[in-house]
């Protein structure tokens, strides 16, 4: 006899009592899924029939504008000052000395940013007294206001440009704004008649061209110490001794024994005609 005994299968009637309490579970969910669909159709319906209203509109872009135009503000300032120069001989100067390391670029950039300050203090003290402070006071429009505040600077990039002996640029570059222009104006006779889109680029160019060429003769005497290091090294037979290995810490110590950072700094403040 076998002892196993029968497995009982559920009745038909109880898979589908079961196959019916599972579709009344899932409907509130379905009904749920569908819901949000429905909210957005009529959130959109809602929306395409109210009016447009053209003052929230206009306030939420002056707001949008305002907004980018307050992030790009530093970077704009700094491209119009002494920032620029400054801080691409400093940064080739760390270069020539062999250690791009040290001092880290925060510390160069803290530097410019202070021999910045000293250069453009005169001008910043012009915009305050003939911008700033009126327009505060209530004295002057906000057209007239960036009008008397935009002079120092224009003229500092205008002097700079004129000193650098580079008015051409001005000039090719007017040329060129003038040719995809609709309605072409006649070239200004002086420098400081030339458009604020044309003096910043062109001041820009100008400064960059000028970093390059004081980093190329701050690189000389470096260049002489790595010259006569691979000559010695090369004369004792120690060709297997790298000779950045010796020279960067005697151009560290030649460079801090002729006080070579108050001397740079002297050069790029006194290359400004001393602020």
């Amino acid at each position: 006899m076998s002892t196993c005994r029968e497995v009982r299968r559920p009745p038909r009637h109880a898979w589908t009592i079961a196959v019916l309490a599972l579709l009344a579970a899932w409907s509130p969910i379905a009904q749920a899924d569908d819901q949000p669909a429905k909210d957005w159709d009529q959130a959109a319906s809602v929306l395409a029939a109210a009016p447009l209203d053209k003052a929230a509109a206009a306030r939420t872009i002056q707001t949008v504008a305002l907004f980018a135009g307050v992030s790009l503000a530093p970077v704009a300032i700094l491209m119009v000052t002494a920032f620029v120069r400054i801080n691409i001989v400093l940064s080739l100067l760390r270069q020539a000395m062999g250690s791009p390391q040290a001092p880290g670029g925060q510390v160069i950039t803290a530097l410019a940013l202070l021999l910045t300050v000293l250069v453009m203090r005169p001008r910043a003290e012009a915009v305050y007294h003939d911008a700033i402070a009126p327009y505060a006071a209530g004295r002057l429009t906000e057209r007239a206001a960036w009008d008397q505040g935009v002079k120092p600077i224009k003229a500092f990039m205008v002097e700079t440009i004129v000193q650098a002996r580079r008015q051409y640029y001005l000039t090719t570059l007017f040329e060129q704004s003038r040719a995809s222009s609709a309605h072409p104006a006649p070239a200004p006779a002086e420098p400081m008649d030339y458009p604020l889109t044309v003096v910043a680029p062109a001041f820009l160019l100008c400064e960059i061209t000028t970093a390059l060429k004081m980093g190329f003769f701050l690189y000389l005497p470096f260049l002489v110490i790595d010259l006569v290091t691979a000559s010695v090294l090369g004369a004792t037979g120690l060709y297997m001794l790298p000779p950045s290995l010796v020279s960067t810490p005697a151009k560290l110590i030649v460079f801090v024994l002729a006080d070579g950072w108050m001397l740079v700094a002297s050069m790029l403040l006194s290359s400004f005609g001393g602020g």
